[in-house]
C-alpha cells in the first residue's frame, strides 16, 4: 500500500500545475484535506476488508497527500516573497519536525493507549500481566509489552493479544483523520480572509518599478 500511494504521488506531481491554475494554492490544499482526511478514515475501517476497498481507501489517501509538500511550499513564497530560501527552508524545517519527532511518537502513543484500553475491557487480569508503564510528552500511559506477550502459552490470550493491537492501530488511524480535518477548517477560513479582500493574490515585491531614466540626476547614489 505504502509502495502504491507513493506511485499515486509521483505521478500525479506532474498534473500540479493545472490544478493549482484551476482551484488556487488553498483550494488545492482544502481539497487534499478533505480527501486525506476520507482516506484515513476509510483506511480505519479496512479491518475486515477485501483487497479492493483497501486499495480504494488507499487511493483516496494517497491523492490526498500528493500536494501538500509542494504546494504549502508554493504558498509560501507566494505570501512571504521577502523571506527567500529562508522562509522556505524553515516551513520544511517544520513540517519534517512535525512528522519525524512529533508525528510518529503521537501515533504510536495513539495505538498504544487504545490496545491496551481494549485489552483492559476483554480481560482486565491480562492487561495487568503484559503491559508496562511508558511516558511521553502527554503524560504516563499503559503499553502492551512485546516480550510479555510472548511469553503469554495460552492461544486464548495470546488471541486476545492480537485483537487488541489490531484494534488499536485502526482506532489511531481513525483519530489521525482528525487532522486533516483540522487543516481543512484552516485553509477554508484561509479562503473566506482572502476573498475578502478580493481573492487569492501572490504578493509582489515591485509592482510599479521605477524607471531609472525618471529619477533626477542629483538623487541618484
Amino acid at each position: 500500500v505504502l509502495v502504491y500511494t507513493s506511485a499515486i504521488m509521483v505521478i500525479l506531481r506532474f498534473c500540479a500545475g493545472p490544478l493549482v491554475h484551476k482551484l488556487s494554492p488553498l483550494g488545492l490544499l482544502a481539497a487534499c484535506s478533505a480527501l486525506a482526511a476520507l482516506g484515513l478514515a476509510a483506511l480505519s475501517k479496512t479491518g475486515s476488508a477485501g483487497m479492493l476497498m483497501i486499495f480504494a481507501a488507499a487511493t483516496l489517501y494517497g491523492i490526498g497527500k500528493t500536494f501538500f509538500w509542494p504546494t504549502i511550499l508554493g504558498l509560501t513564497s507566494e505570501q512571504c516573497p521577502r523571506g527567500g530560501a529562508l522562509t522556505l527552508n524553515a516551513m520544511g524545517g517544520i513540517g519534517m519536525l512535525a512528522v519525524g519527532i512529533l508525528g510518529a511518537p503521537f501515533i504510536g502513543y495513539l495505538q498504544e493507549s487504545s490496545a491496551t484500553r481494549q485489552l483492559e475491557s476483554a480481560n482486565p487480569a491480562l492487561y495487568q500481566t503484559v503491559t508496562v508503564k511508558k511516558d511521553y510528552l502527554l503524560g504516563a500511559y499503559r503499553a502492551i509489552d512485546p516480550v510479555k506477550s510472548a511469553a503469554v502459552a495460552d492461544e486464548k490470550s495470546r488471541a486476545e493479544i492480537e485483537a487488541a493491537t489490531t484494534t488499536g492501530q485502526f482506532n489511531a488511524l481513525a483519530k489521525m483523520a482528525l487532522f486533516p480535518v483540522f487543516l481543512l477548517a484552516c485553509y477554508l477560513a484561509l479562503m473566506a480572509y482572502f476573498k475578502s479582500r478580493g481573492g487569492y493574490r501572490p504578493v509582489r515585491l515591485d509592482s510599479n518599478p521605477v524607471n531609472p531614466g525618471s529619477i533626477p540626476p542629483g538623487s541618484r547614489a
